[in-house]
């Protein structure tokens, strides 16, 4: 791994991109505000760097490891996260439309106010995660850990979220219009207020759950496991219930 000095840092930001930076260490570094657009940071160590409101769109950061790496502000857009380390790094408000996170480690990172929209998320663990008031339009969660994460006032309409993990997850005021969540864990999931109209919920299971308040009019439970579930208040109008009937 290329450890550089502080000189041949500034040396290396200032040629023309992209960059070719694999396995490169930038631990530590304050790298806020560069430009890394289309960058090869392949198994780079950034752990600890400051990347407040850098340009990494379309760099290549996989297997890279970020771990409390401050990303606020910063843009992403189409970035390559795929199966790197980003253990409590901070995405506040960053924009990472369709970036990709395959298989990422993203256990208790900050993505509060960020922009995912389209963003591939598949088999990531984000356990205790915060997407709180994110927009996840459209972004792919299927088959991911999500234990314990928060989606408070996200946007996720469209969203996919097949065979993931959601126990004890908040999705409270969240919009899932549309969203597919087939075969998905909710388990003492906390879904207060949240809007489910048109949502995909076959088969899932909903035991424990508290859906209290929660707009689910259109929305297909069909085969799903309510047990325990919590649904005082509930609109359930036109909602196709376990049984397969439908709830006038």
């Amino acid at each position: 791994m290329t450890q550089f000095l502080k000189h041949q840092l500034y040396d290396i930001l200032n040629r023309p991109g992209p960059l070719w930076l694999v396995d490169a260490n930038f631990s530590g570094a304050n790298l806020r505000e560069v430009s890394l657009v289309g960058a090869n940071l392949t198994e780079a160590q950034l752990s600890g760097a400051n990347l407040e409101r850098a340009d990494l769109s379309g760099a290549d950061l996989k297997q890279t490891l970020l771990r409390e790496t401050k990303l606020k502000r910063a843009r992403l857009v189409g970035a390559n996260f795929q199966q790197a380390m980003l253990k409590r790094a901070n995405f506040f408000q960053a924009d990472l439309e369709n970036a990709n996170f395959r298989d990422a480690e993203m256990k208790n990172s900050i993505f509060l106010e960020a922009n995912l929209k389209g963003a591939d998320l598949q088999k990531a663990h984000c356990q205790k995660a915060v997407f709180k008031k994110a927009n996840l339009v459209s972004a792919d969660f299927s088959e991911a850990s999500m234990d314990e994460a928060s989606f408070k006032e996200a946007v996720l309409d469209s969203a996919r979220f097949l065979k993931s993990d959601l126990c004890k997850t908040d999705f409270r005021e969240a919009s899932l219009v549309g969203a597919t969540f087939e075969d998905a864990n909710f388990c003492d999931a906390d879904l207060r207020g949240a809007d489910l109209r048109k949502a995909n919920l076959h088969k899932v299971n909903f035991q424990g759950a508290i859906l209290q308040n929660a707009n689910l009019e259109g929305a297909d439970l069909s085969g799903a496991d309510l047990r325990n579930a919590v649904m005082y208040d509930a609109n359930l109008k036109n909602t196709t219930m376990p049984d397969g009937s439908v709830h006038e």
